[in-house]
């Protein structure tokens, strides 16, 4: 496609990116949609197709066949969650655009998303395990304070990552003992409590080491959690700074991300026989379905209630 064909795609893009934010989608929703239609803009750069108009089914089957075949810079290949979600992105522009009256058709119709096996749930924790990286924080120091602050509460609440990122000074309310997760995944409020323990060190952060990480500076927006220029930590920062490097000072082997507290918060909500339905509203998931996934944790507790009660199992006497 010649640069007058791309461009005319990009004008669409940007008014697509300027929609989505006026619907109220979450920022990260809107990135990872705008981030995704330059790599299809980057496919079509080295394509015959002429205009919006000439683009096919054909062309969008091409494009999924690309996708499959791109390698990250570690030579592994992407997702089929990524490509799903790329491939998402790509429809939803489509149909933009005929609802637009940009096309007459759409020719999205026939794109088929890439089966997803949902696997079980990476880095949870044990409760020996938890505790061996909360106490690894120097809490005597500012920044000590503010990490164990943070990883309280990913583990008290099983919020993710962009959402305690996103938290403001406002969103906390201490004497209720409640936060509320703002525009958080699919564009959703929801109001959610934590724990004695994570509101003691939230509130010992907030008092005592926040004023000092700010050292002159404003807080941007009012974040709650802010860094040396006063912003909102970034991800990384969050991934790699804190988290992973407190599981690796702790001496677990496990691979813990941010997202590995609420998978473990949630784990050890249900086994300690909190129901289904209270889990689905503790971490925002639309459908109860998402929730069930943590009942196939439980699998190490039924090989011990096996090898205890079957008798097949017993010791003979």
């Amino acid at each position: 496609m010649d640069e007058q064909g791309l461009a005319e795609i990009r004008r669409w893009v940007e008014k697509l990116k300027s929609y989505l934010k006026a619907e109220g989608y979450s920022p990260e929703t809107v990135k990872a949609a705008h981030y995704d239609l330059n790599r299809f803009l980057l496919f079509l750069s080295g394509r015959e197709e002429e205009n919006l108009p000439a683009i096919t089914s054909d062309t969008l089957y091409a494009f999924q066949m690309a996708l499959y075949g791109l390698r990250r810079r570690d030579g592994r290949p992407y997702s089929l969650s990524v490509q799903s979600r790329c491939l998402t992105s790509v429809r939803g522009f489509f149909r933009y655009l005929v609802r637009r009256g940009v096309i007459l058709g759409d020719p999205s119709g026939a794109l088929e998303l890439p089966k997803i096996k949902r696997g079980l749930p990476r880095g949870v924790m044990t409760l020996r395990e938890v505790e061996k990286v909360l106490a690894q924080p120097d809490v005597d120091a500012s920044r000590g304070l503010r990490d164990r602050a943070i990883m309280e509460l990913l583990y008290s609440t099983g919020i993710r990552n962009a959402e305690l990122r996103n938290l403001a000074l406002y969103d906390i309310n201490m004497s209720e003992g409640v936060l509320t997760v703002r525009n958080g995944k699919g564009g959703k409020d929801r109001v959610v409590p934590f724990g004695e323990i994570a509101g003691r060190y939230l509130d010992q952060y907030v008092k005592e080491a926040r004023p000092k990480i700010l050292a002159g500076h404003e807080a941007k927006d009012n974040v709650l959690f802010v860094g040396r220029d006063g912003g909102k930590l970034s991800c990384q920062t969050l991934v790699k700074h804190i988290v992973e490097r407190y599981v690796k000072a702790s001496g677990i082997k496990k691979h813990v991300t941010p997202h590995g507290f609420r998978h473990t918060c949630a784990t050890h909500m249900l086994k300690g026989r909190a129901s289904l339905r209270h889990i689905q509203a503790l971490l925002g998931h639309s459908n109860l379905a998402a929730t069930q996934i943590y009942t196939h944790v439980e699998v190490g507790d039924l090989k011990k209630e096996l090898r205890r009660c079957h008798p097949r199992e017993r010791p003979k006497g």
